[in-house]
């Protein structure tokens, strides 16, 4: 049941282009663009990027204004002409000690970068911003190339390595920010079911968020993986907010290099909508946040087992039986429950939450996650962090129908299990700024066996060691951030 999505260059393009109109401020409180700011305040950005997230927490003492390093008047500089530069390298190692289909490692890193223009400084254009995003990804992974399991141990691994286009987002406040509107080359993960807590950990289970149901499910696109699209977000108290969006389905994409702008092979379009509830103030003693969301994707989906007459296909032939589409939903949240210490910069932060999809035909079928983050568990420590995460996946009835018949059919007896249990405990060591270092443990319990459906045997339940290496270079040269 194929789409066209021809029409989203457009809109998306009408709605954002007139939209520094409707967020021009009352004169008297633009910004002079003429006259340079000494500590530039870096606005606040309501567009996320997860892909370039400060993954060390600001060092103690230093400020959003006070950005420190060899090339700090340049990016103060920058700043005050609307410019702030990005780029992040990342690698992450694993290796597997038993379990698995068998054992092996694995490298792979990613350099995401890019630039956030602020309009306002630029053209006075009050409350417009633009985006950019590109990524590299190489290396090899334990999951794919030797585990045999679907839930990565490395976040930035990705099957297709190349230099791409991530993200190209236009963004626009208006009303003193409580409406936002962001649009372009855009994922819909990259608005949605959003925390900066997340990537405190490298398995692909909780980073870049606790999303293995939509994403496995081919639901809602993610990271770096950009299709036409736009959100809508109203905030009316800093306390409460709505947001929804629509964007391309094209699966097609994904191979490109992300300059192929085109919509002629797009299968439908994803939606999400999301409720948040938090903390008035970022400040305060125990912050916390409930995000309540849910999405649909209107691509058919081809069902595992069964074909067109609802026979078992494997045994069968015949075509799959198509579905109409997928949908889900989530809740998640997090809250500081204590400070060690008394001490406000060492907070402990509790997370977790459900999210599941309504069809017994996808892959996965539901996800629940919970864990905690302590930042500063040594006093001598305050920027280190200690993370501990639990998560319990379920597959899909059919997606297990379909693994038993392909063990069958290959000669296996082993009883393909239903769900799996996947667990981290990491450090992370804040070795600089900018610089950090977080080695880790992972357990997998019950593998999926999703990448090998035809493996003899059931995966013995995998351990493997990590460590994940993440530098700032824009935080070590002194370059502001737009936050």
């Amino acid at each position: 049941m194929a789409r066209t999505f021809a029409a989203w260059p457009w809109v998306a393009a009408s709605v954002l282009v007139a939209g520094p109109a409707w967020g021009r401020q009352t004169p008297g409180k633009s910004p002079d663009t003429r006259t340079p700011v000494v500590q530039p305040v870096a606005p606040k950005a309501n567009y996320p990027k997860p892909q370039v997230q400060l993954l060390t927490p600001p060092f103690a003492g230093e400020g959003q204004g006070s950005a420190k390093g060899p090339l700090a008047d340049f990016g103060k500089s920058l700043a005050n002409n609307g410019v702030y530069l990005r780029f992040l390298a990342v690698d992450e190692f694993a290796a597997s000690v038993s379990g698995g289909q068998e054992k092996g490692s694995g490298n792979s890193y990613a350099l995401p970068f890019g630039a956030d223009l602020d309009f306002g400084r630029i053209a006075g254009l009050d409350g417009t911003r633009v985006h950019i995003s590109m990524n590299v990804s190489k290396g090899s992974s334990l999951s794919a190339d030797h585990a045999g399991n679907a839930v990565s141990f490395q976040t930035r691994y990705k099957t297709f390595q190349n230099l791409r286009l991530a993200a190209l987002a236009i963004e626009q406040n208006l009303f003193d920010g409580k409406v936002n509107i962001s649009g372009g080359r855009v994922s819909p993960l990259t608005y949605f079911n959003q925390s900066n807590i997340y990537c405190t950990f490298q398995n692909n289970s909780v980073c870049f968020n606790p999303a293995v149901v939509p994403i496995q499910d081919k639901a809602l696109g993610f990271f770096p993986y950009g299709t036409w699209g736009g959100r809508v977000k109203v905030a009316p108290t800093k306390g409460f907010y709505v947001q929804a969006g629509v964007f391309e389905a094209n699966p097609s994409l994904v191979s490109t290099n992300g300059f192929d702008w085109s919509t002629r092979n797009s299968t439908g379009h994803q939606m999400a909508f999301e409720i948040g509830f938090q903390s008035a103030s970022a400040k305060a003693k125990h912050p916390w946040h409930v995000r309540v969301g849910g999405y649909h994707n209107s691509s058919d989906v081809a069902d595992p087992f069964l074909n067109g007459r609802r026979q078992p296909r494997l045994t069968a032939g015949g075509a799959p039986l198509m579905h109409a589409g997928q949908a889900g939903w989530y809740v998640m949240g997090d809250a500081v429950a204590a400070h060690l210490g008394g001490d406000s910069k060492r907070p402990v932060t509790l997370f977790g939450g459900v999210i599941a999809s309504t069809g017994n035909y996808l892959p996965f079928k539901s996800q629940a996650i919970a864990g905690v983050i302590v930042t500063g568990p040594f006093a001598g420590r305050p920027d280190d962090t200690l993370g501990f995460v639990g998560s319990y996946i379920r597959l899909g009835s059919r997606q297990v129908d379909f693994l038993q018949a392909s063990r069958a059919a290959a000669g296996g007896t082993d009883a393909v299990h239903s769900g799996e249990g996947i667990f981290e405990l990491n450090y992370g060591l804040a070795v600089a700024r900018g610089v950090r270092f977080s080695p880790n443990i992972q357990y997998v319990m019950n593998p999926d066996n999703l990448p090998r459906p035809r493996a003899l045997r059931q995966s013995k339940d995998i351990l493997a060691f990590g460590m994940r290496l993440s530098v700032d270079f824009a935080a070590i040269l002194g370059l502001p951030a737009m936050r």
